[in-house]
């Protein structure tokens, strides 16, 4: 099964750009504001299920989704979508089944490995085999991408293109 026929895709964020997420971003921007109504924005227009199994009655999480230009080294945020925490932790697999920190907080929340994979293969209608390959595959692209330094392209979560169309309205209206 090619990654791309997958509705849930593992996503190992390159070492470089860990703990860069835009709400990270935005926390240090003063900009918790905006990450809220982003939320909000995500409620309004997905509603109140998982963006990728259709999953309701659970907590959601924003995830960004991020694709990467590998020749440039250039990771850019292409979406933001509600997701169930099973599919959040399928997509951070790497954290929770490979750290130690991971580890001891997913046996805190009474969850364990065996789970995360049973929820990859069921979303994706595929076998134990198929889980394989893929984390296998990226775990290969996440150790090519972890040896270069990388940039991040925002797009239209960029907080200083944010402020910069807010104090534009400020001045039309004044």
């Amino acid at each position: 099964m090619a990654s791309r026929e997958l509705k849930l895709k593992i996503e190992l964020v390159p070492a470089p750009l860990w703990y860069s997420s835009i709400y990270n971003i935005y926390r240090k921007a003063g900009m918790l504001d905006e990450w809220r109504r982003i939320k909000d924005e995500l409620f309004r227009r997905e509603g109140k299920k998982c963006w990728i199994c259709g999953r309701e009655g659970e907590r959601l999480e924003a995830h960004e989704f991020w694709e990467y230009d590998d020749e440039r080294h250039v990771q850019r945020l292409v979406a933001i979508h509600h997701i169930c925490d099973l599919c959040h932790k399928v997509k951070h697999i790497g954290f929770w089944c490979y750290t130690k920190d991971g580890k001891e907080k997913l046996a805190k929340r009474g969850l364990r490995e065996e789970q995360l994979i049973d929820h990859f293969c069921r979303v994706n209608g595929c076998s134990r085999e198929d889980f394989k390959r893929h984390i296998e595959e990226s775990f290969r692209v996440w150790i090519e991408r972890s040896r270069h330094r990388w940039t991040q392209d925002l797009g239209e979560y960029d907080p200083n293109k944010k402020r910069k169309s807010e104090e534009s309205k400020g001045r039309e209206a004044v």
